[in-house]
């Protein structure tokens, strides 16, 4: 882990008017949760349709069934994670004013558990469910609760409950997609943190702060040009943004360079 460029990104954070951070995988692997394309993960494991909406449209029980294996299996251990050092740092970063968003292309609520409040779910969240008829709302424990038994579980209304994380054919919520968009037009300073940057349309939002747009103007939006932002990589590999959009990667588990520069910033402010 380099010294340097744990002081050069906190002293940018500190001078930053509005830091916002992207995460992706990487930052949850450190709980124990597998991420979904990496070899062991959890395509090698599980059936890839499951996680399709016309699989899930034509046999919902089936996928019900299935995302329960993986919980009581122990394989994917989404639903008992908890936060790690990672998480933490960016709970206090946000606590403290240094991060106004975290934008996380996760879907297992391990920012929200850390004490995280702003947080765009670019996927969803797998700990939450939803009825795909009257659109409420429902924890995953209370499914277990007052649905055990009932597969598909369905909503007093009837309609069937769907885990509310995007799945494959749906689109990214348009609530999300705007907010994210806005905010990374908005910043000045960008973590991009546990993510291979290569799955779109969050793979675009470091290009947007940079001012190169791409999914604005696909939207036939014209923001007005910003003044320079910095992006910041935290990864354990380098991606497609370093050497091209970001200013630096700093090479590292999110877990351990992220606790350095909490702790960096701890001494610094007191």
């Amino acid at each position: 882990m380099d010294s340097a460029l744990i002081d050069k990104t906190v002293e940018f954070i500190l001078e930053a008017n509005h830091a916002i951070v992207l995460t992706g995988a990487g930052i949850s692997t450190e709980s124990g949760v597998p991420d979904f394309r990496s070899p062991g993960g959890i395509w090698e494991r599980y059936d890839p349709t499951m996680f399709f909406i016309e699989r899930f449209l034509a046999e919902p029980g089936e996928v019900w069934r299935c995302m329960l294996d993986m919980n009581t299996s122990g394989e994917f251990k989404l639903w008992d994670a908890l936060p790690n050092k990672g998480h933490l740092a960016l709970a206090y970063l946000e606590g403290i004013g240094r991060i106004k968003t975290v934008i996380t292309q996760n879907i297992d609520n391990l920012h929200q558990k850390a004490g995280s409040c702003h947080v765009i779910e670019f996927h969803g969240n797998m700990l939450q469910a939803r009825c795909m008829s009257c659109s409420n709302r429902y924890g995953y424990q209370q499914v277990m609760t007052e649905f055990e038994g009932h597969i598909p579980p369905r909503c007093p209304c009837g309609g069937i409950l769907k885990p509310d994380a995007v799945f494959f054919g749906e689109a990214i919520p348009q609530e999300a997609l705007q907010e994210s968009f806005t905010e990374a037009d908005d910043c000045d300073l960008m973590l991009v943190i546990g993510t291979s940057a290569q799955v779109e349309p969050a793979a675009s939002l470091p290009l947007i702060a940079k001012g190169m747009n791409p999914q604005y103007r696909g939207l036939g939006i014209m923001p007005i040009p910003k003044q320079r932002c910095h992006i910041i990589e935290i990864n354990r590999e380098p991606t497609p943004l370093t050497g091209r959009v970001s200013d630096f990667l700093i090479r590292g588990s999110a877990g351990e360079v992220l606790s350095r520069i909490e702790d960096t910033i701890r001494a610094k402010t007191g």
